[in-house]
């Protein structure tokens, strides 16, 4: 889920009234969690709050939860991920930003430690990125339809290269680990089938064959 799937599920469950849930997960907590410290200012929570089972108690508000959600993120995010993030050159947003694309994109652990390998090979040899669940955040869509990737938004990885301007949902713990241990292989495109497997391919031909065998 992200956000807005986050506060209209508390909404039809009366927890929450018109945008309470939105507005306390656009408020400053880098104070009290320091893993948001490289988070842009202009960014919502999105990404940070750990999809996980929360006990509420009668009284609790959005901000009550939203802190339980980033405390269970900071706990999640041991110190020896944050030391290994550290150590590949890369920020917790940027690990973060690449999870929430695997979290939308990948069923299995295995795939989207793949993928993450493929996406961050992408951007390092300057190519776009082509994700399509970053165009649907931006639409506010589940499935795209023909010209959606043609939309002019910062987060179309069609239009524009490298991570999207922030994540487009609340990771779980398996697609961080992918984004933080992505694994190598000579593999450069990838897609989903309608039954949710991953077919990976090495060429751009081979992608436009396994786009006709298996989505056509």
């Amino acid at each position: 889920w992200n956000i807005g799937d986050i506060d209209h599920y508390l909404k039809t469950k009366g927890f929450v009234k018109d945008s309470e849930f939105l507005q306390a997960s656009n408020k400053d907590y880098s104070a009290e969690f320091s893993f948001l410290k490289d988070k842009p200012e202009s960014l919502s929570l999105e990404g940070y709050l750990f999809p996980d089972t929360y006990y509420l108690r009668i009284g609790d508000n959005s901000e009550t939860l939203v802190r339980k959600m980033l405390d269970n993120f900071d706990k999640k995010l041991a110190p020896d991920l944050k030391s290994e993030i550290n150590n590949r050159g890369k920020t917790v947003f940027e690990i973060v930003n690449m999870a929430s694309l695997l979290e939308k994109e990948v069923k299995t652990i295995e795939d989207k430690k793949i993928v993450s390998g493929i996406l961050w090979k992408r951007i390092k040899i300057d190519m776009y990125l082509n994700v399509d669940a970053a165009v649907a955040y931006a639409l506010n869509k589940k499935i795209l339809s023909d010209g959606d990737t043609d939309t002019d938004s910062p987060y179309n990885t069609y239009m524009y290269k490298g991570l999207p301007p922030g994540p487009i949902s609340n990771p779980g713990l398996d697609s961080i680990l992918a984004a933080i241990y992505p694994k190598e292989s000579l593999n450069l495109y990838y897609l989903s089938t309608p039954e949710g497997e991953t077919i990976f391919s090495k060429t751009f031909q081979d992608h436009i064959i396994a786009i006709e065998k298996y989505l056509k």
